[in-house]
């Protein structure tokens, strides 16, 4: 199964680098409602949260015995860090290059290291393992949001046919 998570894992940055392709700074820049993210602010998250949501919190449990692993306010965070400043285009390199050399790393993992665990401050206990399909469906989710945006977008020039179609 850790097979097919690497494979999410590693298909994710050429999944947003297509999906992004031919849109407009200003289109990037836009959210799709008040209380949702643009690709600009998804893109500055994923590039954050490589390193210090993801890989962090895997390493420190293969490293550490039982570490505490502190919650991630995403929103807080796209606040303090300014996502919504953020090139897009070069959030989505340096995220590239992170994934890259995370997925080096993860590859060199064996099995024994994936059942360590840490406890989680909101969730409780979870291993390492879990922690890894967790970064697989957090890469999945996020592309959604991406086509979420997009969906947005199309909304205002359907006309009569948004009777078919109800936005979330």
């Amino acid at each position: 199964m850790l097979k097919d998570v690497l494979k999410i894992l590693a298909s994710t940055p050429e999944k947003v680098r297509r999906e992004i392709a031919a849109m407009s700074p200003k289109e990037m820049k836009t959210r799709p409602a008040p209380d949702k993210w643009s690709v600009q602010e998804i893109l500055a998250h994923l590039d954050d949260v490589e390193e210090h949501g993801m890989r962090a919190r895997v390493a420190a449990m293969i490293e550490q015995d039982e570490p505490v692993l502190l919650p991630f306010d995403q929103e807080k965070r796209a606040v303090d860090m300014e996502y919504n400043r953020k090139e897009p285009r070069k959030s989505l390199a340096s995220f590239a290059r992170q994934r890259q050399a995370n997925l080096k790393w993860l590859r060199t993992l064996k099995p024994a290291p994936l059942k360590r665990k840490g406890m989680h401050q909101t969730v409780g206990e979870i291993t390492a393992g879990e922690m890894i399909h967790e970064w697989a469906f957090h890469d999945l989710g996020h592309l959604k949001q991406i086509l979420e945006v997009k969906r947005y977008a199309l909304w205002p020039r359907m006309g009569n046919m948004r009777a078919f179609y109800k936005l979330s």
